[in-house]
Order: structure tokens, then sequence, then C-alpha cells
């Protein structure tokens, strides 16, 4: 089945369940696991595009009797459900704004940045209602606070009870291409969590790339996709396809403690055939393909996305997967998801080794309308793109991007947006993606690491994918994380630290730390890099639970080096 066109760059995932539930009623649109059966089996809810359209409609008309309408701003926390689907889809058929932020960033920070954009509506589980008043999320919202699921919450509206009849023939809402749909907060792993502002015409342009890196346009039957991360629900059901609601407790699991067992088990059931997932994710999925020979053959499209990927999980996952399926690394940021795409079959063929080798991370070539280009590195704002030293092939600078569906702007935060943005002297901005790279011979781009995490040394610059997998290679490593430890805070140059988390069951840490030493020595990428510390565990970034949170990591190797070095000097 092909996806809808998006007329006018004002795209309106309502109207497409209200188109699917009049040409094919009974097409499921959504599929929830509902406990167990006596024998052990999954039980599951299926909901078909004629409930859920005509819950929408329902549902949409109660949101405009509570004053929520075209241009409303309205925070969005929950996880994927048909209920949130529901939600979700009449918030589109208004017009509403809707604002995605992850308590990940921090319960406190959580209220700082939503009082900064002054928001007007609350949809959320009981659990972020609770949040919203223990911490400041919103108690302003009381007339346009809305709860999803069961126990509710005191003085908040139900689903029920904003049913209302719904029309023969739903109104479009009166909303224009340049009127902001969403607004989508970052991680905050590099930085406070900023707020990126999609306009209609971006997040029609960001369905047109997901519906092309997932595939949905190349298969002739009904999609069934999983949603793993909550902000993408809507691009199956965007293509008229088939959702299936993940068996994660998104309160309480982390990406990381997600049961690949039971992700695996509710894939097969319900034939998934798309997957979008954080790399720590697919890493425990994969390890069951490695270590138990567990298959999905309907997965067809498994996405990547929030951190690198890597040959021990690509490899296992395409080997798990439908005979012609295969494994896509896509690489942008929240402000432009996604901006290019690499396969797994040719990062296995091509471009590993040469990552391995200290080349960095080939992320792969810009879709098909998205402009990458490398500029020199500046640390502070650049006004117009006149004003940036544009890089040859080969040269490691900023990477930058451009873009239909590019977030133009953050959401009432002017700092923010000119230290990130650059203008297009033609109309238009770049948007700074903060990592280091370089294009290659044939149009692809490699990265580097954040152009923040560079390491200054006296014979030139260390990047943290340039490094790191020169290490990870050895057996007993499970991953590194590369640091800089200043001696103070003026100092121009700092003293690079490679950071080993290590595989179970290795205890001969002295001799490890010589070889690994020689590894660098032997390596004119790694030469500078003569210290090595052992942690338990690298700290990860709270929302993919995938990419290393240096900062925390660089406070820990300045206290354990200096100690290091108290001793050494004593010995």
């Amino acid at each position: 089945m092909k996806p809808q066109l998006f007329p006018d760059d004002i795209f309106n995932v309502a109207d497409v369940a209200l188109d699917v539930s009049r040409r094919d009623p009974g097409r499921i649109a959504v599929i929830e696991p509902d406990g167990r059966n006596s024998d052990g089996s999954r039980r599951y809810l299926r909901h078909t595009y004629r409930e859920l359209s005509a819950d929408v409609e329902s549902i949409a008309a109660g949101l405009r009797a509570i004053g929520i309408v075209e241009r409303t701003r309205t925070v969005f926390m929950a996880p994927p459900s048909y209920d949130g689907c529901v939600i979700g889809l009449a918030l589109t058929r208004v017009g509403a704004t809707t604002v995605w932020i992850d308590p990940a960033v921090g319960y406190q920070n959580v209220a700082e940045r939503l009082r900064r954009l002054d928001v007007e509506a609350f949809v959320g589980i009981p659990l972020a209602h609770l949040g919203r008043i223990a911490f400041g999320w919103g108690p302003r919202f009381r007339a346009k606070a809305i709860v999803i699921g069961t126990p509710g919450f005191p003085g908040a509206h139900s689903l029920e009870s904003l049913r209302r009849a719904a029309p023969a023939a739903p109104a479009a809402p009166a909303i224009g291409p340049g009127d902001t749909a969403c607004i989508m907060y970052t991680t905050g792993s590099t930085g406070p969590a900023k707020p990126a502002l999609y306009r209609h015409r971006n997040i029609c342009n960001v369905f047109r790339l997901a519906h092309r890196t997932w595939r949905i346009d190349l298969r002739n039957d009904v999609p069934v996709d999983m949603p793993v991360f909550p902000a993408f629900f809507a691009v199956g059901l965007s293509a008229g396809g088939t959702i299936v609601i993940p068996p994660i407790n998104y309160v309480r699991q982390t990406p990381a403690k997600v049961d690949p067992r039971a992700l695996a088990e509710v894939i097969r059931d319900c034939q998934v055939q798309t997957l979008f997932a954080s790399p720590v994710i697919l890493e425990n999925l994969s390890r069951l393909g490695h270590e138990e020979g567990v298959v999905l053959r309907s997965l067809h499209t498994v996405i990547g996305g929030g951190a690198p990927l890597y040959e021990p999980v690509i490899g296992p996952l395409r080997r798990m997967m439908a005979p012609d399926g295969e494994v896509h690394a896509d690489y942008g940021a929240t402000e432009a998801l996604p901006a290019t795409e690499m396969p797994g079959l040719e990062s296995l063929n091509e471009t590993f080794a040469a990552t391995a080798r200290g080349a960095g991370l080939c992320v792969g070539r810009p879709f098909e309308g998205v402009v990458a280009k490398i500029v020199d590195i500046v640390d502070g704002p650049i006004a117009s793109l006149a004003d940036a030293r544009e890089l040859p092939t080969g040269k490691i600078g900023e990477i930058i991007v451009r873009g239909p569906h590019v977030s133009p702007e953050y959401a009432d935060d002017r700092a923010s947006t000119e230290k990130n943005k650059i203008a297009e002297p033609t109309g238009g901005v770049w948007h700074r993606l903060g990592d280091a790279g370089y294009v290659d011979r044939t149009g692809r781009v490699w990265c580097c690491g954040r152009v923040s995490h560079r390491i200054e040394v006296a014979n030139g610059r260390l990047f943290p994918l340039m490094c790191e997998p020169i290490f990870d290679a050895h057996p007993a490593v499970r991953r590194s994380g590369l640091v800089g430890v200043r001696a103070s805070e003026s100092s121009s140059h700092a003293t690079p630290v490679i950071c080993i988390e290590l595989e179970d069951g290795i205890r001969e840490l002295a001799v490890l730390r010589e070889e690994l030493l020689a590894i660098a020595a032997g390596n004119p990428t790694t030469r500078e890099i003569r210290h090595v510390l052992f942690h338990t565990r690298l700290p990860v970034d709270p929302r993919h639970n995938s990419k290393i949170e240096r900062p925390e990591l660089s406070r820990w190797a300045t206290e354990h080096l200096t100690r290091k070095l108290r001793r050494d000097k004593v010995a």
C-alpha cells in the first residue's frame, strides 16, 4: 500500500484514519498486549480503523468543547497505547500544537522548561499528572488537563468524559503550513534540553522521510510497525498501517532494562515488519539471536537511532530477520529527524574495518532533499553560511544539514536558535548537528564525535568516535569512552584518558592496561593517549541508554586520574 499524499504541506493523521475507516473499516489499526491465556500464550486486543477513527472524531469534539483548539500548546506525556493513539490523533484533528518532553531530563528541568513555553494544556498518564502537581509541570492546566488510563487523576478530564457526537464530515483544522505542529525537546545529553519547533510543512516532510527509511512505500501489504520510541507511534498510522504496542513498562523500565524475550515474542505473534529502537534495545535483542538462535523472520526493516550501531549488533540482527531484511542506522538529531542513513550490509562489507582503524563512524548518505556540508569548527554562533568556511572532501569539521524536514528554530528560545542555526543567504536555515565529521569521495558522511567532546592536545585534536573503536576491538572491552582531563579550567590542552567498560569476567587489569596502552601507541590516531581507567559501567543518556554521558564521565575520570597520579608519584 502506498502512503497517502500530504497536500499543501499539511498532513493530518486523523484524515488517514478516517479515509481507511471508510475504505477498509475492518483493517487493524492498533494491537495491544493484554495479559496471558491459561496456556501461557499472550493475549491481544485488536482495534480496527473503524473503532479508531470513531473514537478520534468523538474525542476531538470534546477537545474543542474544553478549549483545546488550533495552536493550543499541549504537553503530551504518555507512552504508546491505544488510548494514546486516540488522543494523539484527536489533537491533530483540532490542530493543537503538541509538546513532547521526556521526564528523563530531570523532574525539576521539566518544570523549568515548560514554564518557558507558556503551554496551555496537559495530556498524560496519572503519574505524569502527579509530576505536574508535585514538580510544578503545570498546575495551571486545571481546565485543560486530560488523563490517559486508570485510576484517573483528580480534576483531569478522562477520555470518556470528552466523548461527544462525532460529525459525519469532520472539518479540517484552520491551520497553515507555517503554523507550529509540534515542539520536541532534545535529550539534554549535550547541554540543557532545547525545544525544537516543527512547523506543519516540516513535520509533513518528517513523515515522508520516515516512510522512506522504514520502507513503508516499498511493500504492497499493510505495514505492521512497532513504535518503541513513544513520539513515533503515528508513523505507521500515517501510512494506514497497523502499529503494535511494545511490551514495555515505560514508567519502570529504561531502554536497557527492556526484556528482549518479551519483545521478540510480540514481534513474532504480531508479525511485526518494521522496528525502530535505540541501540541498547537492539543490542539485547541481537544477543538472543547470537546466543540462542532466535529468529524474527517477519522483520523486514530495523532502524537504529539515537546512538551508533556497530558490527556486533548489526550482524546478528540481520541473521535474525527476513532474508531480504536490512538494518539501517539513521543519523540526525531531534532537530533533523533523520538526516542520513547507512545500510547494515554496506557497513559490514565496507566501512566497519576502517572504523576499527580510526576513520570514524560512517553514517551514510543524506536522504533525497537533504544536503550535508562540512564547515570549519567554530565554537560560537555562525550567523550566515557566508560566514562559514566550507571544507573539502576528507577534511574534518562540523557537520551541518539542510532540508525541508529540519526544525527551523527553537520555540521561545532565541539564544539557542542563534547558537545552533545558520541562515542560508537564499532563504531557509542550516542546522548545526554539533558533530565533527567529514565527507568521503563517494558522498558518505563520517562522524568523528561531538564537536564539544574533541580533545585539544599539543599535536592536534582527538575525536571520540575515531579513538574508541580502536580500543573496542579488544575482546576484553565491552565499550570505551574518551574524555579529556584538564589541569585547570583555563587550560587550552587536556590530557586524553580512555575509560574502559569490560566484558564480564575480566580480572587481569594490569596486563590488560599494558595491552591497551600498546594498542594506543601503535596507532597514529591514538598515540597521544597514555592513560587507561577501568569503569564498572560507563554512564549513558537517560532517553536511549546508549550514548555515553561524557560530562559525567569526565568528572569521574578527573577524580580517578588525579588519585592515580598521586599514588604513582608516591610509589
